[in-house]
């Protein structure tokens, strides 16, 4: 099982965080505190989980209409709308799965937070793959009777007051919001603390049971339970949606590539002995192509899957990618008329090209366009006059 990194954000992007690295069994796990650079360092090859603070997030629960989980999240900031001082567009809702009653728990972050933490992460070189608030990691049941949990938190204290319910307050609040309650039967709280905590509890009139624990990151990773929490790592903040995001702008560069590697004239055959032929060829001339713009790949046997794994690993530099260069040579193409692309290898950060057209005429064409681009250089390596056209080399790189 591939081991997670844990990371308990502070209250604001630029505090110290609490991070460590645990596997299957996660009571062994030693945590640290340090920047969030410095849990970045030991990120490699693990999943990434960041709790985020209490305070940010509002928990509640919503009955809507829909069942769709696309119909849901539409559903929901309407039907809380009344329920919320911010503007709805200003909130990010997170919905969890449906409860028995037919409900759902919905987290609510403040956009510009959730911004404020995702970018916070990227500085830092990570993605993470869930985001959940950490009253969500506490202990939770619906079971009677009832039993809060809390957390300890130096001056802040984290309480879970249900499955899907909680809140986070300064610790001296802490007798103010359990009063807030007005419940005929005072539930107990089972409240989390560790060595380094000074405060006395002794005078709070509530039900109180002290746990000591290794520290806050300890308690929410061991009793984190994913059925019992919500991702908010939704909507707009999903990885689908961020992968789409960063996939869009290369789709026309990528149709290029794929459009060069299997054209297919399989429509043109009349019989079944010349359509098994052409296919034949076809996939010698697709293996062909597919080593001259990889020369690294001299062995096939899957052309496909290889494609697919070389496409989604030459996204690279952003000025310098292939798929970059492709773009740029898919636009010049476009206004150059009567050039017309031969072949194409990708090595060293630069397209190698090979072009006929029907003079030179229409070289100096392309070479002008590349010209008013100031990201980018067409190198001519050889241009000559034929009979029945030009043939042309070129290198085609960021300048």
């Amino acid at each position: 099982m591939r081991e997670t990194l844990y990371i308990r954000l502070g209250a604001t992007p630029d505090s110290d965080v609490e991070y460590g690295s645990a596997g299957a069994e996660r009571r062994t796990m030693q945590s640290r505190h340090g920047s969030l650079a410095e849990a970045a360092e030991h990120a490699a090859g693990k999943r990434v989980m960041v709790f985020v603070p209490g305070e940010e997030v509002r928990l509640t629960t919503v009955k809507v209409p829909a069942k769709q989980a696309s119909k849901v999240m539409q559903a929901v900031p309407f039907a809380l709308e009344d329920q919320v001082a911010n503007d709805i567009d200003d909130l990010h809702f997170a919905v969890g799965a449906r409860t028995a009653d037919g409900s759902f728990p919905v987290a609510i972050i403040a956009r510009d937070q959730m911004d404020a933490f995702i970018q916070a992460l990227k500085n830092a070189g990570l993605r993470a793959e869930q985001l959940i608030p950490e009253m969500l990691a506490l202990p939770g049941s619906s079971a009677e009777p009832l039993e809060w949990s809390g957390l300890d938190d130096n001056h802040q204290v984290i309480v879970r007051s249900g499955l899907w319910s909680g809140f986070s307050c300064a610790r001296d609040d802490l007798p103010v919001y359990l009063s807030l309650a007005e419940l005929e039967d005072k539930p107990s709280v089972k409240l989390f603390v560790s060595g380094a905590q000074q405060k006395d509890w002794s005078q709070l009139e509530w039900p109180l049971k002290l746990m000591p624990s290794p520290g806050p990151l300890h308690v929410l990773v061991n009793h984190y339970q994913p059925e019992h929490a919500i991702n908010l790592l939704q909507g707009a903040y999903s990885q689908r949606q961020d992968l789409e995001r960063h996939w869009k702008p290369w789709q026309l560069a990528a149709s290029l590539l794929l459009a060069l590697l299997l054209v297919s004239g399989a429509g043109l055959l009349v019989d079944n002995m010349s359509l098994q032929r052409q296919l034949e060829q076809q996939d010698r001339a697709n293996v062909a192509r597919f080593q001259q713009l990889f020369p690294d790949q001299q062995r096939i046997e899957n052309l496909e899957a290889q494609l697919d794994q070389k496409i989604r690993g030459l996204s690279g530099d952003v000025a310098t990618g292939p798929f970059v260069l492709m773009q740029s040579l898919s636009e010049a193409l476009a206004v150059t008329p009567g050039l017309k692309l031969t072949g194409m290898q990708y090595r060293d950060e630069a397209l190698y090209l090979s072009m006929s057209a029907k003079d030179l005429q229409v070289l100096e064409k392309l070479r002008a366009w590349f010209d008013e681009q100031a990201d980018r250089e067409l190198e001519v390596q050889s241009a000559n006059a034929e009979t029945d056209g030009a043939q042309i080399r070129a290198r085609l790189s960021a300048s």
